[in-house]
């Protein structure tokens, strides 16, 4: 067996070639060997490795090794500047601020060495960064993802909808539809998943409202336990019903998920890493009571971070590693107990939950392309095609159907399977549409596979779904850029964004796309239909034509 010195040594040199995986196998098998008394070469190694993970982008677990670094030497600086690496990327400035500056004086006040001198600039130059992005975090309005989810910025995230939110609007069409027959479209209809979604929402919001710390000393609590499943449950169903309804939601959800956590014994700090270990011994010691609903509050914080991130503060990044961290523990602790039953191990473990989750994911990949760059948005775009055909390898496994033991209200099929296949397929097509934006030769062939991605995910929202003529839009767009589709297949797009608009905006006319014009937009097509009839009338061009953006091929 290799000794510790040895061990460490080939990561050194592992890491120094950039093979980070490898590296962190090595450090790994040096903290298990390692004596517990040598506590600053112990420090080192969980530093080391920290500094694998941060590599990888394994941000939760590099916090815990760096965390663990500097309880068995606090006088490792960069032990503690790997701390707050993690942390910045985290989205936690109010944590690596006090972080780097811990890093700081941990260096030598004087004499200091060229390499001491190096760090001391980068440890500088790192709380001026915490420090002012504490101040951009501080002055951050309540801001949601915007109205185009496809593309970057913000509208505010309290709206005033005065009555005509789509879950509003979704009400009497909802208890409509129970009256009549249950047909496939009425089923199928987005007033079902927008309305069941807000139910969810509300019964976890009422219950927030009534946690309340009754002593400020012991931080002594009293509340419902439950509020974090019901308003996960209400974003899994469709995040569009995730708002800011008041200015004490923020601090009352603090309040419940302290609570919640602290009665369910969840992890709150450590990575998957960690927690799928102590996850399978808690069960193994313990049993389900203990393990299943501190997994479920786990996993539900983390969403609720994941949207938080993105929606108030857009932090992209921070988003994306909180659903990898999600898909990381229910897929691992899936596998260990794949013969457990559904009551015993929890919904969370369900595939139509894991769908949700994905959907999701892909949503926060695709935002956070738009804050890379380089290379570093290569790499983004490749893991979301790559988690798309994922997502629709794995619904096709399951037939796109809910198993006996899901609940079969109106809206669950679509929530779980139709709408997360649907954006998968849109996420296929914003990525043909990018790399014909990137392609050196003919972008062509890459706008058509976008159109027809856009097609298929259309074809996976109903017709009332704000999302079906958005998509049909968006294939639209580059059924034109590619040149190559007839005028016949162009038209029939067109009738088909003509004919939904109405069915959609009876339910979405407020939502977070109406809001930033896609029904003008919308409108704009109807006119260019109308143009297009007439050309193809007076003979100008026929239904035969393929027609670009330049015009007629």
């Amino acid at each position: 067996m290799a000794s510790v010195a040895a061990l460490k040594a080939e990561g050194n040199s592992l890491f120094g070639a950039k093979n980070f995986v490898d590296a962190e196998k090595k450090y790994t098998g040096a903290i298990e060997a390692s004596a517990s008394a040598d506590s600053k070469g112990l420090a080192v190694l969980y530093a080391n490795r920290s500094a694998c993970r941060l590599s990888l982008k394994r941000y939760l677990d590099a916090n815990a090794d760096a965390t663990k670094a500097t309880d068995l030497d606090p006088t490792y600086a960069k032990a503690h500047a790997r701390l707050a690496t993690s942390e910045d990327q985290l989205g936690a400035p109010h944590k690596s601020k006090e972080s780097w500056q811990k890093a700081l004086d941990a260096l030598p006040k004087t004499n200091l060495t060229p390499a001491e001198e190096t760090q001391k600039t980068q440890y500088t130059a790192g709380l001026r960064a915490a420090i002012s992005a504490l101040a951009q975090l501080n002055n951050t309005k309540h801001y949601i993802p915007n109205a185009n989810p496809r593309q970057p910025g913000g509208t505010p995230f309290i709206w005033q909808g005065n009555g005509r939110m789509p879950w509003d609007l979704a009400a009497p069409i909802v208890a409509r539809l129970r009256n009549e027959p249950k047909t496939p479209d009425n089923l199928r209809s987005s007033a079902w998943v927008i309305h069941h979604a807000y139910e969810d929402w509300t019964n976890g919001l009422n219950m927030i409202r009534q946690v309340k710390v009754l002593d400020e000393r012991t931080g002594a609590m009293t509340g419902m336990i439950g509020a974090i499943a019901h308003i996960t449950n209400g974003i899994m169903r469709d995040p569009r019903v995730m708002h800011i309804p008041d200015n004490e939601f923020i601090g009352q959800y603090n309040k419940q998920i302290t609570l919640e956590a602290f009665q369910t014994k969840a992890w709150t700090e450590a990575g998957p890493e960690i927690i799928i270990k102590e996850a399978l011994e808690r069960q193994r010691t313990q049993g389900w009571d203990a393990t299943r609903p501190a997994l479920s509050i786990t996993i539900r914080a983390w969403i609720m971070r994941s949207m938080m991130s993105l929606g108030l503060y857009q932090q992209h990044q921070v988003a994306v590693e909180f659903y990898r961290n999600c898909l990381t523990v229910i897929r691992t602790l899936r596998d260990h107990w794949i013969l457990e039953s559904k009551d015993d191990r929890g919904v969370i473990f369900e595939k139509s939950f894991i769908f949700g989750i994905q959907g999701l994911y892909l949503d926060a990949l695709m935002q956070s392309y738009h804050s890379s760059n380089g290379a570093e948005s290569l790499e983004v775009l490749s893991n979301l095609f790559k988690e798309a055909k994922v997502l629709i390898r794995e619904i096709n496994e399951t037939s796109g159907q809910p198993r006996e033991h899901d609940p079969a209200d109106p809206g669950f099929l679509s929530s779980f399977f139709l709408y997360p296949k649907g954006e998968a397929y849109a996420m296929k097509g914003f990525y043909y549409n990018k790399m014909a934006l990137k392609s050196g030769n003919d972008p062509k062939e890459f706008f058509r596979k976008a159109a027809q991605e856009y097609l298929t995910a259309a074809s996976a929202y109903p017709e009332d779904d704000e999302h079906h003529p958005s998509f049909l839009n968006a294939a639209l767009g580059h059924m034109f850029s590619a040149g190559t589709f007839p005028l016949r297949e162009i038209m029939d797009v067109m009738k088909r964004i003509r004919l939904s608009v109405p069915k959609a905006k009876a339910i979405w006319e407020r939502s977070s796309l109406g809001a930033g014009g896609v029904w003008d937009i919308f409108a704009g097509v109807e006119k260019e239909e109308q143009k297009l009839r007439t050309s193809i009338a007076e003979g100008q061009c026929t239904l035969d034509s393929c027609v670009g953006i330049a015009g007629e091929n």
